[in-house]
């Protein structure tokens, strides 16, 4: 069987094909031309993919990647990329900074009303240049089809999804062209309500007892979010551009119950019977986001400069009623209100000279958060913490195409000041300075008709204001949660190979993290049940990972084959001695897609993972499979979808502390079918070339 999957894959290469014909034409259909000539005609395929900076360009347009329906569906397909239940990952970079014709992506539910149709190409950049933040470990830039023409344009697209509930969402995007002036909007509504099960088996070493709690857990998660923006944008000529968006995000009431029922034995005696019902309520309104842009070209060199404000509200209501065979019943409660602002402004200039590139740049942030905890009794302390922090950047990079090699380099300076507030008073020790250089090598060479990058690049990452919080939750009798105000940034170092040959992409990253941010599990109090779920720095973690894709294309069938390879090395402290966590994981994806003419496609997937650990996490195995088809008819778009159609998915691990182990099974509602309708007039894409700023700090807010 593996013999002939093999020889499939080697049939599907990109031939030149010849046959007899009688017209003298040319004739373009997507990715696949013909030309006729006299009696002949010559048919070929360019290739999908291509190495670029630090990246890899995937080609959407006329490819069997335009058929998938949304902007999700496409990325997820791409080389070293994991879909997560919506949430995407690059493999061994975290969450990607995501840009849509250089604007940066606020609101992720964007990419499923984007269509896959409009895509012209997307690329993935595993090792983003000295132009990004020392922060920004992975970047995805999308590129939509350039289209023309006056006048209004839009689109209209309703969802729906069946799982354990339904829930559905619309948008509607208007623009209106005349001569170089775009004015645009959109606005869109999006009600989710979920369902997760999940079983939860705790032991406990303390010094004097040995807990086993068994848990079971039903959360019903709910939550109505809406969208809208506008903007306009002037071309005043081929050469300037000027542009204001402003946006408007507002999740008003998001809700969630969840209800567990909890055994307890100590020293392999039944203890105690607790039944929890916890409520959380959840608003953030209104989250406020203004760009302004301005980008030109004078002679050889193209400037470019964003300026961002962003201010967002969040409340937080938690209540919790326990219900004890031994205590009896008691009630918790606790408010939680963020408050959060940032300015921020990034410029760029960009000078071409005799096939070389130099670009210069600088970016500043300022950023002010309010996070006030209050407890309703007095069983845990309230929290009143300010953080005031400001960063300042600039940047150098340089490409210099030297023959049929290519090296691009950069480097960047950072300065970050933050300022630590507890109850109204500056604490010193837990305020920060940070000032560092952030050097960045890409080295692009062929090697027969094989392409290959090798490249190196240093980053950081501060941790997410929620993780430097004092304020501590209440999540049960035996387990609290809370930030540590004295983490400090990680100093990150990655070294790369990438290579591709026509529809074979390869690529190996050694990542050296030094005083790496880990979740920890550890005791309350000394010899005490009771366990709180932190953060910490630890020394350092070694991790590796690896990305094979194959991506051949055999007449109408499409399929793809991803396999991810992430792997660690690290060990912890624990009751029992030190505990290793050095089982590398394997995701895999095998992709197929159809095309059967007329706008018609199938698809049919199947996704997973092995077991393997990932920080102080043992994940267990999970796999999936997917089938979908869609259709085009003129200006409609139809498309149905169903996940998990075995309902084999699951979100289930073992998580390690120094006292407390935590094994979970989790369903997260996987299973559903999604129905997609789409109606596109006039499909005229904006010109607004806002690209933003401040774009990391957004994401830690």
């Amino acid at each position: 069987m593996k013999h002939l999957i093999f020889t499939l894959m080697l049939a599907s290469a990109m031939l030149v094909q010849a046959q007899v014909q009688t017209n003298d034409s040319i004739t373009e259909n997507g990715s696949t031309f013909t030309v006729n000539l006299g009696d002949v005609v010559v048919t070929a395929t360019r290739d999908i993919q291509r190495l670029s900076k630090g990246g890899l360009v995937t080609n959407v347009n006329g490819t069997s990647l335009s058929n998938l329906g949304t902007c999700s569906d496409v990325i997820s397909q791409l080389p070293g990329v994991i879909s997560n239940e919506g949430n995407l990952e690059v493999l061994g970079r975290g969450t990607p900074q995501i840009y849509i014709n250089g604007r940066k992506l606020v609101d992720k539910s964007e990419l499923d009303r984007l269509s896959s149709k409009e895509i012209q190409n997307v690329e993935v950049v595993f090792n983003p240049g000295a132009k990004y933040g020392a922060e920004t470990k992975s970047v995805i830039l999308i590129k939509t089809i350039k289209k023309q023409g006056d006048g209004m344009s839009g689109s209209l697209s309703v969802t729906g999804r069946q799982a354990h509930y339904f829930s559905p969402s619309d948008n509607l995007f208007l623009n209106y062209r005349t001569g170089g002036l775009d004015i645009f909007g959109s606005f869109n509504y999006d009600s989710a309500r979920r369902y997760q099960k999940q079983h939860n088996r705790t032991a406990i070493n303390s010094t004097s007892d040995n807990y086993l709690i068994n848990s079971d857990i039903l959360t019903y998660p709910k939550s109505n979010t809406y969208l809208a923006n506008i903007g306009a944008n002037w071309q005043i000529n081929s050469r300037h551009y000027v542009g204001v968006k402003y946006e408007y995000n507002a999740m008003p009431d998001s809700k969630s119950k969840w209800l567990t029922d909890e055994a307890v034995a100590r020293n392999n005696v039944d203890e105690d019977r607790i039944q929890y019902e916890t409520n959380w309520r959840r608003s953030s309104v209104p989250v406020h986001l203004v760009n302004l842009y301005y980008q030109g070209k004078v002679n050889a060199l193209n400037i470019t400069i964003n300026n961002d404000y962003y201010s967002r509200r969040n409340h937080n209501r938690q209540s919790i009623i326990e219900s004890s065979m031994i205590g009896g019943e008691s009630v918790f409660g606790s408010n939680n209100r963020i408050t959060s602002s940032m300015f921020a402004s990034k410029g760029t200039a960009e000078y071409s000279f005799k096939g070389n590139t130099l670009e210069l740049g600088y970016e500043v942030t300022a950023t002010e958060r309010k996070d006030v905890f209050l407890n309703d009794g007095d069983y845990l302390p309230d929290a009143n913490d300010k953080i005031k922090e400001t960063t300042g950047a600039g940047f150098v990079a340089v490409n210099l195409p030297i023959r049929n090699v290519e090296l691009y380099a950069g480097l960047r300076y950072e300065h970050t000041s933050s300022d630590y507030y507890q109850n109204g008073l500056y604490v010193k020790g837990q305020s920060r300075k940070y000032g560092r250089l952030f050097p960045n090598v890409d080295f692009t060479f062929p090697i027969g008709k094989a392409k290959f990058t090798l490249s190196y690049e240093a980053k950081t990452k501060r941790p997410l204001y929620s993780q430097l919080s004092s304020s501590i939750q209440y999540d049960d009798c035996f387990t609290y949660e809370t930030g540590n105000p004295l983490l400090t940034s990680e100093q990150i170092h990655n070294v790369s190979l990438a290579g591709i040959y026509k529809w074979v992409f390869f690529s190996a990253t050694y990542t050296y993290d030094k005083d790496a941010i880990i979740s920890v599990i550890r005791p309350y109090k000394p010899d005490a049940p009771q366990n709180i779920m932190t953060y910490d720095n630890f020394n350092h973690l070694s991790k590796y990972d690896i990305v094979v894709s194959l991506s051949p294309r055999i007449s109408r069938w499409s399929p793809r084959l991803r396999l991810n390879l992430s792997g660690q090395h690290f060990s912890m402290e624990t009751k029992n001695g030190i505990k290793k966590l050095n089982t590398p994981i394997l995701f895999f994806n095998f992709f197929n897609n159809v095309s059967l003419g007329k706008g018609f496609n199938v698809t049919g997937e199947i996704s997973g993972r092995t077991r393997g650990d990932m920080d102080v996490v043992t994940l267990k195995p999970s796999w999936q499979v997917n089938v979908g088809a869609s259709k085009s008819i003129k200006n409609w778009f139809f498309q149905l979808q169903a996940t998990d159609i075995f309902k084999t998915s699951r979100s289930s691990m073992v998580t390690y502390g120094t006292q407390m182990t935590l094994d979970k099974w989790n369903y997260s509602d996987t299973q559903a079918l999604r129905l997609i309708i789409r109606y596109s007039f006039n499909t005229t894409m904006s010109k607004y070339k806002g690209k933003g700023a401040g774009v990391k700090e957004r994401s830690r807010l």
